[in-house]
């Protein structure tokens, strides 16, 4: 086998680390995992923690982009340009209805946002992963609305803050309530914004009213 790059070594060490976090979040909480837990559980010192994360909280918070990003990847294997909206809402069943349908990854995730809350300085860091999530669901509501030649009768970044909410929200709902709350119900609230949005676009258009264009400024409905 031939030996790795340093730069190989590192990116090697670093996934490690995060694996071993991830398990070891999942299994203590955020509050009670030490970097010493997560060193062990990697098969690492303690310093090799330090030399790729500055804290607990900067390991954290690289997970979640770890996350963000496997689900972004995730997406765009699922999304064929020739999609109706309700095709790509209906391509995302049986992956679990939600990102948060996981109850240990859901669990630590809240435990990270109340902690979060009481610590402004991570909860900007926080802010980043919101706000990074808002502008992946932005851009999928921008490229299939443009491939389905739909108007959106919102701004897009007020449509992608709605599926956000509604993703947290019934995820939440879901794990208190699985019995009447299945994660897929995500999947079904996608369906109605879909057809609300839908109905309201063509409804403006009908009328001969401006619809908002893509970037939220008043225009042409999108051709």
């Amino acid at each position: 086998m031939p030996r790795l790059s340093r730069a190989e070594s590192v990116l090697r060490t670093r996934a490690a680390l995060l694996t071993a976090a991830e398990e070891v979040f999942a299994d203590k909480g955020f509050a009670e995992a030490t970097l010493d837990d997560i060193a062990e559980r990697a098969g690492f010192s303690r310093g090799a923690v330090y030399a790729n994360f500055a804290n607990k909280t900067e390991l954290f918070l690289a997970l979640l982009d770890d996350w963000l990003q496997l689900e972004i990847d995730s997406r765009l294997r699922l999304n064929d340009p020739s999609h109706t909206p309700q095709q790509d809402i209906d391509a995302l069943a049986g992956h679990g209805g939600n990102r948060f349908a996981d109850s240990k990854r859901f669990l630590l995730l809240i435990e990270f946002r109340l902690y979060a809350l009481r610590h402004p300085e991570v909860a900007q860091r926080l802010r980043d992963y919101d706000r990074a999530s808002t502008d992946w669901f932005a851009a999928v509501i921008e490229e299939v609305a443009v491939a389905s030649q739909i108007p959106l009768p919102a701004p897009v970044r007020q449509i992608a803050l709605l599926v956000l909410a509604l993703e947290h929200g019934i995820a939440t709902l879901a794990h208190t309530d699985p019995e009447r709350v299945p994660h897929e119900a995500f999947l079904d609230s996608l369906t109605l914004l879909n057809r609300a949005l839908t109905a309201l676009a063509q409804t403006d258009t009908s009328h001969g009213e401006p619809t908002e264009n893509l970037s939220g400024d008043s225009g042409q409905p999108i051709s």
